[in-house]
């Protein structure tokens, strides 16, 4: 008899996800492209597979469906059903976080996502991109939030998207690997690249 999928994995199949034990939820397809880009950018330079493993980044959704209340809507439903698919040692089968872009609609949506559900916590379960993503030795979210807003210091007030931590010659990877996504911005030029 073939395996049959839990229900975390049906829904996810349903939506087209393809989800792992830990997945990212990010509000763009363009976010899952740069960060695969990545990923194979640093296996052809000798480095680790940066999403080997367990690890899937996923959009919440493709255009209306996705951005912030896409991640809100998705790691709600997936986080809870994730409740029931335990392993045989009874730990969660998955794990989802989000991560929003550090601007006003990522602020609010952190803001949002914990008024609809106060389990879930930043620095643990949903993230904010900042320039400087620390991992420090212990994973409580206090500690974590120190960590990062002292690595960021100098960042203190600024947004920060997707997009305004790549390189020029990334960009134009990005831009050759994935033709007809909409744009990336391209700080070091102060303007958007059509791609």
């Amino acid at each position: 008899m073939a395996n049959e999928l839990d229900s975390v994995a049906s829904y996810a199949m349903a939506l087209g996800f393809a989800i792992r034990n830990r997945t990212v939820l990010v509000e763009g397809t363009t976010d899952v492209e740069l960060f695969h880009l990545a990923a194979r950018l640093e296996r052809e330079a000798g480095e680790p597979d940066l999403l080997g493993g367990d690890l899937a980044i996923v959009a919440a959704g493709s255009r209306d469906l996705g951005g912030t209340r896409g991640v809100i809507r998705e790691l709600l439903c997936l986080r809870g059903m994730a409740r029931t698919c335990l392993l045989p040692n009874g730990r969660p089968r998955y794990r989802f976080i989000g991560l929003f872009d550090n601007d006003k609609a990522g602020r609010q949506a952190i803001k949002a996502i914990r008024d609809l559900d106060n389990s879930i916590l930043e620095f643990k379960d949903v993230f904010r991109l900042w320039p400087v993503m620390p991992l420090p030795n212990n994973l409580d979210p206090p500690t974590m939030q120190k960590t990062f807003e002292r690595e960021n210091a100098c960042y203190k007030g600024l947004e920060w998207e997707m997009e305004d931590v790549l390189a020029p010659d990334f960009i134009e990877s990005f831009e050759m690997e994935c033709p007809g996504q909409s744009h990336v911005e391209d700080q070091s030029k102060g303007k958007y690249i059509e791609i």
